[in-house]
């Protein structure tokens, strides 16, 4: 009875609207582009840990004084499952944009953080691929 009775006061003439929020919790739409968010980061983690483990392995002292063979090349197979990690994130935070782009109707509702910093950082991870590692394609 109380929200019906704010909403008319409100309506006055002269007196400011006051905002009365009557959602209950987060609709789906919401939650889901939090789970897109959280998908898009394990896609890029993969992705670094993938380039990390496929990068030639460094000298260092104790390889030295045990004569141990150190790879020198890149492993191709995981650069491309690499590839495909950040393209999947890519395409994951253009997705959970889409969503939240359809649920920014209000004033109340705001973008994602996460799913920007993904958006922003699987770009930068697709270029630096693209320019480092456009041979292995």
């Amino acid at each position: 009875m109380a929200d019906i009775d704010d909403r008319i006061a409100s309506n006055l003439p002269g007196q400011p609207r006051k905002f009365v929020e009557r959602r209950k919790k987060q609709d789906w739409v919401v939650r889901a582009v939090t789970v897109i968010a959280a998908f898009g980061w394990l896609c890029a983690i993969v992705a670094l840990l993938l380039i990390e483990r496929a990068s030639p392995a460094q000298e260092n002292f104790i390889t030295r004084y045990l004569n141990a063979p150190v790879v020198s090349f890149w492993n191709t197979t995981l650069l491309r499952w690499a590839f495909v990690a950040t393209l999947a994130s890519f395409l994951v935070s253009v997705i959970g944009f889409v969503f939240n782009v359809s649920r920014h109707r209000r004033k109340t509702d705001r973008f994602n953080k996460l799913l920007i910093a993904i958006g922003i950082s699987s770009t930068v991870i697709f270029a630096v691929y693209l320019i480092s590692f456009y041979e292995f394609l």
